[in-house]
């Protein structure tokens, strides 16, 4: 099983060509660089979305706590 595939995209000419410089500096390939930034991107998004549950998951709680809070209150109103 083949753990790499080619993809076609469509990149910015003047981009491309800063790029290839720079690569040459690090003796590196194009294809190197962007594999490097996709799997930083993958990473980025798995930690963000599972910082960002939490985050939900606690004002979920503080919103349910906080509606139990009044629900009492006004039990005790009527």
């Amino acid at each position: 099983m083949r753990k790499k595939i080619r993809v076609n995209i469509t990149v910015d000419k003047e981009n491309l060509e800063k790029a290839k410089t720079k690569l040459r500096l690090f003796g590196g390939k194009l294809s190197t660089l962007f594999d490097a930034y996709l799997e930083d991107f993958v990473g980025s998004i798995s930690k963000e979305s599972i910082s960002n549950q939490k985050e939900i998951l606690e004002r979920i709680e503080f919103l349910e706590n906080k509606i139990r809070t009044i629900e009492k209150k006004l039990e005790k109103l009527e």
